[in-house]
């Protein structure tokens, strides 16, 4: 598994590390410190940011370090310890430490399951997620990590208790609350029409009530296209926000790579566009786009 014990060390005091040593040896000895020593990991440990920008890979997981404060790799730390020393499904021990924790106690804990071993604690903890209107809950569950995409392709949805109706859901909730795409790795492998209709409809609901529609609409729903998807790309075009004239743009070039649209009408639209854009970076994606379909199958 993914090792932020080196990046914890820059920032914690050796104080911090000198006590998550020995609250880890209390852990192993006996499960129910668990509980007990949990809520003082931020005190002990600190809440410095790991090293931004550095994306760590092992064992299938994937992690934006950045995301990373130095109290939630000392949670890991403790957590593999229960994992280590455990005999037993640790699901009850983990939802009891979800449903006791505050909001500090509950951001580390659904960090740190990004990289835990999956079982049935990731389907319960990542239905916690979606339950909660907390949203730097979600943000810890799901973003700057690849668990969605991990837990969908490593394990058993029987097992886990999470399947790609439940993905589905989540993602409308990401599109609800306006979290961007970008930061769920690997996301875009599990599109499917059924969630491009229902973000489309999300979208047409808010567009009806004069509020804020999620940009990424445009990105996913090229990734498994369903009627009406490529109308709304192509309308996406002449958006008055440059953030969805450019998803727009990069949703149609998803098309174009995958010939999942008629390249002529592709070329029409954006070509017809290109010269009328203000925006450097819309105008940079709709060449991109124009490159994509152009180039050979």
């Amino acid at each position: 598994m993914l090792e932020l014990h080196d990046l914890c060390v820059r920032s914690a005091a050796p104080a911090g590390l000198a006590w998550l040593d020995e609250a880890k040896a209390a852990v192993a000895a006996d499960l129910r410190q668990l509980p007990l020593l949990f809520p003082q990991v931020p005190r002990r440990l600190g809440r410095a940011w790991l090293s931004a920008g550095e994306r760590r890979a092992a064992a299938g997981v994937v992690i934006e370090c950045g995301a990373w404060r130095s109290c939630d790799a000392a949670a890991l730390a403790l957590l593999r310890t229960v994992f280590a020393a455990s005999r037993e499904d640790p699901t009850p021990l983990l939802v009891d430490l979800h449903e006791r924790g505050d909001l500090e106690e509950r951001t580390m804990l659904l960090r740190s399951a990004c990289c835990l071993p999956l079982g049935p604690w990731t389907g319960k903890l990542l239905a916690a997620v979606q339950r909660t209107n907390q949203v730097v809950h979600v943000a810890a569950g799901v973003l700057d990590s690849n668990q969605l995409a991990r837990t969908l392709e490593q394990g058993a949805a029987a097992t886990v208790g999470f399947g790609q109706d439940d993905f589905e859901r989540m993602m409308l909730k990401l599109a609800f609350i306006d979290l961007p795409l970008a930061r769920v790795f690997d996301a875009e492998r599990h599109a499917s029409p059924q969630l491009s209709r229902m973000l489309m409809g999300l979208a047409t609901e808010r567009e009806a009530a004069g509020r804020k529609v999620w940009a990424d609409t445009n990105r996913l729903i090229a990734h498994a296209p369903a009627p009406g998807s490529l109308a709304r790309l192509l309308g996406g075009l002449e958006s008055g926000s440059d953030e969805h004239r450019l998803a727009a743009a990069e949703g149609l070039a998803t098309l174009g790579r995958a010939r999942a649209a008629d390249p002529g009408l592709l070329r029409l639209v954006l070509g017809e566009r290109l010269p009328r854009e203000d925006s450097a970076r819309v105008r940079t994606a709709i060449a991109a786009a124009l490159e994509a379909i152009r180039a050979p199958a």
